[in-house]
């Protein structure tokens, strides 16, 4: 009788000990993917999207647009935020600079950047790691990277500029 209760003693150990092993697992895999799900993790300062002609005019940019920029900073480790050359445009503002007439940078829809870039493989860098992202339209310039969120036109393409110039590299072939 005394050898089975020391069986069952060792049972209940073993139980307790890969309930307590599985309960530690399952802590640490919520742990990791609640920090993969992070939302934009610090102030943006949205004056830096501000149309040059409409002061505050950077208010209106797309959010899931600036959750991606913060994913393309956090895993390129460049400051994409001080290198924004364009973000919204008032309707002037994009007749001047030669903008398309249904750009996406265009206010109220907000929903596209352009990237200077210091050299050419940081802008391939930047590009391939924006589609990773999920970004699905990237313009290739030389000196510069236009991403946008705009899912009313089409989707997965890359073009070069001037517009209809094919790009130097496309990240969807």
């Amino acid at each position: 009788m005394a050898q089975n209760n020391h069986k069952l003693f060792y049972i209940g150990i073993g139980t307790f000990a890969l309930t307590a092993i599985g309960v530690y697992f399952v802590y640490r895999l919520t742990k990791q993917s609640k920090k993969s799900t992070r939302r934009v993790t610090r102030k943006i300062d949205l004056s830096v999207f501000d149309s040059p002609d409409v002061p505050g005019s950077g208010n209106c940019m797309d959010r899931r647009l600036l959750m991606m920029l913060e994913q393309l900073e956090m895993r390129t480790g460049y400051p994409i935020f001080d290198w924004i050359n364009s973000g919204a445009r008032s309707e002037a503002h994009n007749r001047k600079v030669g903008g398309a007439s249904r750009s996406s940078h265009k206010i109220p829809t907000c929903m596209a950047v352009d990237i200077g870039v210091p050299s050419t493989d940081i802008r391939n860098q930047l590009v391939y790691e924006a589609r990773n992202i999920g970004f699905k339209r990237i313009g290739v310039g030389r000196t510069f990277v236009h991403l946008d969120t705009d899912e009313n036109k089409s989707q997965y393409v890359a073009w070069g500029y001037p517009s209809g110039r094919r790009p130097d590299v496309n990240p969807f072939v």
